[in-house]
C-alpha cells in the first residue's frame, strides 16, 4: 500500500509539472496567441523582472543601471560644499547644494553669468558629469567634472579651451545631450526636435541607465511571446552566429564617432542611433577614435576599436567571455571572471616563464598586453584592449606621445625607453639566440 501511495504522489507531481511546462510553453488549447506582428517597443527593465528576476538582481550589482541617475543626494560624489569651485579662462565657476538641490553656477551661451539646477547625473566611478535642462528642452551637461581618483574638479567643454558659439562649448546647439549621448548612457531613448523653433519635446527613456534592452533589443513581443516565440522575440548576443555582429552589441557604446546619417536631417549623434542589437553597426556608425600614433586608444569608451585589432577578435573571443554581463566581476570592479592576470593564464596556460615572459618574478599578463595607455577621468585608468605589448622600441620609433607598457610601470617612469628597448633586445637574444622572433 505504501508503495501505491508514493506512486500516485509521483504521478501527480509528474502530471502538474507536465501541465505547468504546457502553459509555459503555450501549448494549452484555447489560448489566443499573441500577436508579434508588429515592430517591437521597449518595456523598461522592471518587466524584464518579472521573469528574470535572478538576472535582474545581479544586472542592477553592476555599473551599467548608473550611467544616467537623477540628482539625489545619495547619487551625488561631487564636492559642492567644501572644495566647490573652478577657475578657468579667468572666470570662477561655482557648486552650491541646497537642501536636496543641486546647482552650478557658471558662464551661459550669451557669455553671461547663470545659476543651473543640476536634473540628472553621468557616472559616478571614475568621474562625475552633471546635465542641466534648458527652457528649450534641450538637456546640456554642463563645463565642469568631478574626478573621483584625484578628488577636483577639471573643465568639460568649459572656459579652459573653448568659448561660447564655437561650436565645442558647453551650451551649444551642437552639444545637446539629446544629439550627443543618450543612445548609449540611456535605454529606448525617445524625443523630439523642432528645428524651426529649436525646440526639444517628449525626451523620455524606457529605462535611464544602460538596462536590458540595450542588449537584447526591444522586449514588448517578447513579453507577451509563447513557445518558441519567446526565442525569435529576443536577441541573445552570446547565441549570434556571428562573432563579428555579435560583439557589435557591446561595440555600438563601446566606441567612438559619429552615426552615418543625421537624426532629423539636423545632426548627427554621438551614437549609433539606428543600430539595434542583432543588426549590422558598420553600416549605421562612422568610427573616429582618438588614438596615439601606434593605432590603439588613447581616449575611454573605445574598447571595441582595440579589441577590432586584435588576436582575439579573429580567434572570436567575445567580450563575455572575459567579462560578466549580469554580475559583479570577481574581486575587481570591471566585471571579469576572474582578477587580473589570473583570468588571462585561465586560457594561456602553456605560456614558458622565458625571455620576456621571465622578466619578473611572477607573469603580469595585464601590465604588459593591457597597458593603462587611455583616459577616462585621469591618465591611466583605461587599459589597451589590443591585447598586444607596447614595446618601448614604439616609442623610440614613433616619438614621445607613444606610450609603452614598459614606462607606464611605475617601476619604470623614470627610464629611458633607449635604455629600455635595449634591456628587452638582450633579453629575447638570451632566451632565443639571434633568431627573429616576433612577440605580439
Amino acid at each position: 500500500m505504501a508503495k501505491k501511495g508514493l506512486s500516485s504522489g509521483v504521478a501527480v507531481i509528474i502530471a502538474i509539472s507536465a501541465a505547468s511546462l504546457l502553459m509555459i510553453n503555450g501549448c494549452v488549447k484555447g489560448r489566443p496567441k499573441a500577436d508579434i506582428s508588429k515592430p517591437a517597443v521597449y518595456v523598461g527593465a522592471e518587466k524584464c523582472k518579472e521573469c528574470h528576476e535572478r538576472i535582474y538582481a545581479g544586472w542592477k550589482t553592476t555599473m551599467h543601471p548608473y550611467k544616467f541617475q537623477d540628482a539625489t543626494p545619495d547619487a551625488v560624489v561631487g564636492d559642492f560644499q567644501k572644495n566647490n569651485t573652478y577657475t578657468a579662462g579667468g572666470y570662477t565657476t561655482r557648486m552650491e547644494k541646497r537642501g536636496d538641490e543641486f546647482s552650478i553656477t557658471t558662464m551661459g551661451p550669451d557669455n553671461k553669468e547663470h545659476t543651473y539646477k543640476i536634473k540628472y547625473l553621468i557616472g559616478s566611478v571614475w568621474k562625475q558629469r552633471y546635465v542641466t535642462e534648458f527652457p528649450n528642452g534641450a538637456l546640456h551637461i554642463l563645463p565642469v567634472q568631478w574626478n573621483v581618483k584625484t578628488q577636483e574638479w577639471v573643465d568639460y567643454h568649459g572656459l579652459k579651451k573653448h568659448k561660447p558659439g564655437d561650436g565645442k562649448y558647453w551650451s551649444d546647439k551642437t552639444r545637446t545631450y539629446q544629439f550627443k549621448c543618450t543612445g548609449c548612457h540611456n535605454t529606448g531613448s525617445e524625443f523630439q526636435y523642432d528645428a524651426a523653433t529649436d525646440t526639444f519635446t517628449g525626451t523620455k527613456w524606457a529605462d535611464k541607465g544602460v538596462a536590458c534592452e540595450a542588449c537584447h533589443g526591444p522586449g514588448s513581443n517578447h513579453v507577451v511571446a509563447e513557445g518558441e516565440d519567446l526565442a525569435k522575440t529576443i536577441v541573445n548576443p552570446a547565441k549570434i552566429y556571428d562573432p563579428a555582429r555579435a560583439a557589435m552589441v557591446c561595440g555600438q557604446c563601446h566606441t567612438r564617432g559619429s552615426s552615418a546619417e543625421k537624426l532629423f536631417g539636423v545632426q548627427k549623434t554621438g551614437y549609433p542611433f539606428d543600430y539595434r542589437p542583432g543588426g549590422q553597426l558598420n553600416f549605421v556608425y562612422d568610427e573616429k577614435p582618438g588614438l596615439h600614433p601606434d593605432g590603439t586608444s588613447r581616449k575611454h569608451h573605445q574598447q571595441y576599436i582595440d579589441w577590432k585589432k586584435s588576436g582575439h577578435a579573429e580567434a572570436g573571443v567575445q567580450c563575455w567571455d572575459c567579462h560578466y554581463t549580469h554580475r559583479q566581476g570577481n574581486s575587481n570592479r570591471y566585471q571579469t571572471k576572474l582578477p587580473g592576470s589570473l583570468l588571462c593564464k585561465n586560457c594561456h596556460i602553456d605560456i614558458e616563464q622565458k625571455g620576456y615572459h621571465g622578466i619578473h618574478s611572477e607573469n603580469n599578463c595585464i601590465g604588459c598586453h593591457m597597458a593603462p595607455a587611455a583616459k577616462s577621468a585621469v591618465s591611466g585608468d583605461i587599459h589597451s584592449h589590443s591585447f598586444r605589448v607596447m614595446k618601448p622600441q614604439e616609442t623610440v620609433r614613433l616619438g614621445g606621445k607613444q606610450p609603452n607598457a614598459c614606462n607606464l610601470c611605475h617601476y619604470h617612469k623614470k627610464d629611458r625607453p633607449e635604455d629600455l628597448a635595449r634591456v628587452l633586445d638582450e633579453i629575447k637574444k638570451q632566451a632565443w639566440g639571434e633568431r627573429n622572433i616576433i612577440y605580439p
